[in-house]
């Protein structure tokens, strides 16, 4: 079995996000959270589901019934042909049934072995009409094809293939079948992507690069050019409209069916991103989701109206789909979430209630910048089982514009400083350090030394410790990564750690490594990156000093100054990592390890050994790390120990378990039992890795290889670091260095004292 490495983006070609750091003094207001007048409450109900099915596709919802397919259950000893079923049940999911006369309707081939009929997409009429698209295929073995199931998948012939359009009674029983075998033909991949049928029984084919128009009969009427279609929306007025991607982000766009053309294109805000687009009813012609809300389009006067949040609603927006308005005046969504055993799918009914009805609850305030899907949901489960509180989100990414993308940011900087300090702060792209200094959190090593099922012992003991300030731990994460430069022993040096002089002179006697660190890399992308990481050896915002005028730090501007200020990629020839190092003109890689397969990976590709020297820095001592989400509790929290019930479930061994893919988990259970899987032999045999044209056959490590790895997790030192107000005034002094009109002595001492104004102003 082969695997593509999963790689992380290189340390030196994706600088970090760095934000506007806050001045002013810090306090609380002490008000409530704002409330919303009504919200809309969730009834889940899990998904019934049939015997015999694990997976479920094309839920389709009406006013009285909800619809859906599902493949016959796989069957080792059974004939290896699989079909769809078409199932129906109302919306309180009793009465679960298979249409009973919906049959496949075609003779399968005498000679085939293995084939399938898949349904791609369902839609139903206002009238009950059910239609179906659906593609078939059926194919042979070659005699004399090996018995590896791999590879006989890969030797099938086709014996018959079809695509088509039929339309089915309320009993699943053929009424008319349209063949629309010409439409894949000649597409080496073919996916309807979208598919509907209109007021007139027009029908809509979606599928990449066209859309497809037939009458009810299934003659052709016209087809559309278009890059990609992600759905079909049917409009309040009988219309069509398909969504895709345009020059604004995702569009609506209006099938003019007279013209045979794509007509207007519905315009929406600048600050709204459109997400998914569902039809509307009366008062609006069509609703659509995004991270935050529903939204609907009010059908006269075209404007926009946030209909509901989803958070205050408990609600994930990630899996929902089916948005549809019952005349009760309840909205239906579908739910498809995964988990560690599958899919989960749900219906869900949300009423609209007062606010003033909800049973009374401490509202605890978090605030974020692109809140992560991961989290989003453990808020959902929080809110819901949670009888005593509940976390109110603002995503302060919804403030951002076309013109500033950090216009969130600069807005929350702007609150905090007017003193509207929220409960629990999202600190993964802020300046941390800087709000430690200055009390903004509570040290939660208190609450875990409380938590009657939590010890400090339960964590990865180093980990943890890079991230005290002065004792003092004030974020939690589940996962994390280490930042570090790795080589060839025997050309970088067998020891772990060097210096900028040491990691200069390693460059130096090896003159033929052309791109010693690789492609892209450029003088402010090196600079910013050993800033960010190395932070600490430069900033202490406890006392209130800089130390930029350090000898560590002229050799970093000296050796930045001998790359390019940029690329010019058009006329650049790219040539790929693994060459470069297998060539020996890249000796030096640069990585997050997040998981253990880049070891072996690049144990490979640097000739069977592989050392982790870190980043250069004073103290030979640059591991450091990098945590994928962090979250303190301000001390101006208006209940520390509820705010805590909510961050500790981000620690358990449950939640952490089911995300290693996240990174290196926090919780020491879940990374012994990584470290231990690591070191046993794949029960489904051997693996390969790579990329490019370079793989490996992945074996188990070794107990010499996982002490390599232990030892860089014991030496992390210290963690990822932002401040832009210092990195701007770094990189303005370093850009007159860069092209000559100031010397190295002038840009540090520049840096220096500038540096050294704004963070005694600032602690």
């Amino acid at each position: 079995m082969k695997r593509t490495l999963l790689r992380l983006l290189p340390v030196f070609t994706a600088v970090l996000m760095v934000i506007t750091a806050l001045a002013g003094c810090l306090s609380s207001s002490g008000d409530d959270p704002e409330t919303p007048e009504f919200v809309f409450m969730p009834d889940v109900m899990p998904f019934p589901m049939p015997e015999g099915v694990a997976w479920i596709d094309n839920i389709t919802v009406t006013e009285e019934s909800v619809f859906f397919t599902a493949m016959n259950e796989w069957d080792e000893n059974a004939p290896t042909f699989q079909f769809s079923n078409i199932y129906a049940m109302n919306l309180d999911g009793s009465d679960v049934r298979a249409l009973p006369h919906y049959n496949a309707g075609i003779e399968i081939p005498a000679e085939a072995e293995d084939g399938n009929i898949q349904i791609y997409a369902l839609s139903i009429t206002d009238s009950g009409d059910i239609w179906v698209a659906e593609r078939g295929e059926f194919f042979y073995f070659p005699d004399d094809i090996d018995d590896d199931d791999w590879e006989r998948w890969n030797a099938r012939i086709m014996v018959k293939d079809f695509t088509r359009v039929r339309k089915l009674d309320n009993t699943g029983a053929e009424v008319l079948s349209i063949d629309i075998s010409h439409i894949p033909a000649g597409h080496d991949w073919f996916h309807i992507s979208a598919f509907t049928i209109e007021a007139d029984n027009n029908i809509y084919i979606g599928a990449e690069p066209k859309i497809y128009v037939f009458d009810s009969e299934g003659r052709a009427l016209f087809d559309l050019d278009v890059d990609w279609v992600e759905g079909f929306v049917n409009m309040q007025d009988g219309s069509v409209a398909y969504s895709g991607w345009g020059n604004r982000g995702r569009e609506l766009s209006i099938i003019d069916v007279a013209g045979k053309r794509i007509g207007n294109t519905i315009e929406f805000p600048d600050n709204i991103n459109a997400g998914n687009f569902y039809s509307g009813n009366d008062e609006y012609s069509v609703v659509f989701t995004n991270g935050t809300g529903l939204y609907g389009i009010e059908a006269e006067t075209g404007e926009v109206t946030l209909l509901l949040n989803w958070l205050d609603s408990d609600m994930s927006v990630d899996g929902l789909g089916n948005i549809t308005f019952l005349s009760d005046g309840r909205i239906l969504v579908t739910s498809q979430q995964w988990n560690n055993i599958g899919v989960n799918h749900e219906i869900i009914f949300l009423t609209k209630t007062p606010y003033s009805e909800l049973p009374e609850r401490t509202v605890l305030t978090l605030a974020t910048f692109h809140l992560d899907w991961d989290i989003r949901s453990a808020i959902v489960q929080f809110n819901r089982t949670s009888t005593t509180h509940r976390i109110q989100v603002t995503d302060y990414a919804e403030f951002n514009t076309g013109d500033d993308w950090q216009e969130g940011l600069t807005r929350l900087s702007a609150e905090i400083i007017s003193g509207n300090v929220p409960d629990i702060l999202d600190v993964s792209n802020l300046p941390f350090n800087q709000y430690v200094a200055r009390d903004l959190f509570i040290d939660l090593y208190t609450l875990i030394d409380s938590d009657p099922d939590l010890n400090r012992s339960d964590f990865v003991e180093s980990v943890l410790r890079a991230t005290e300030i002065n004792g003092g731990l004030y974020k939690v994460f589940p996962f994390f990564s280490v930042a570090t430069m790795i080589g060839n022993p025997s050309v970088v040096g067998s020891y772990p750690g060097w210096n900028m002089e040491e990691f200069k002179a390693v460059i130096a006697t090896n003159p033929n490594a052309d791109y010693p660190l690789g492609q892209g890399l450029t003088n402010m992308n090196l600079l910013q990156v050993l800033f960010m990481f190395n932070m600490n050896d430069y900033v202490n915002w406890n006392d209130g000093t800089v130390h930029f005028d350090s000898d560590e730090f002229v050799a970093l501007l000296e050796y930045a100054n001998t790359l390019p200020d940029d690329y010019d990629w058009d006329n650049f020839e790219h040539i790929s990592e693994v060459e470069l190092i297998l060539s020996g003109r890249q000796i030096i890689g640069a990585i997050n390890m997040h998981d253990f397969d880049d070891y072996q990976m690049y144990s490979a590709l640097f000739g069977g050994d592989l050392v982790f020297k870190g980043l250069p820095a004073e103290n030979r001592n640059g591991f450091s790390l990098n945590a994928r989400t962090g979250f303190a509790i301000t001390s101006k929290c208006r209940d520390i120990d509820g705010a805590w019930s909510f961050l500790r479930t981000f620690l358990l061994e449950d939640w952490q378990s089911e995300r290693t893919w996240q990174g290196l988990p926090v919780n020491k259970n879940v990374f012994d039992r990584m470290v231990s899987e690591a070191m046993k032999e794949n029960e489904y045999g051997k693996t390969t890795m790579g990329w490019d044209s370079f793989t490996i056959e992945m074996e188990p490590l070794t107990q010499a290889d996982v002490d390599k790895i232990m030892a860089v997790l014991d030496s992390i030192n210290g963690s990822v670091g932002q401040d832009e107000v210092i990195w701007n005034i770094i990189s303005e002094s370093a850009s007159n260095f860069f092209n000559g009109t100031m010397t190295v002595q002038d840009a540090v001492r520049v840096i220096q004292n500038r540096a050294s104004i704004y963070v005694a102003e600032q602690s």
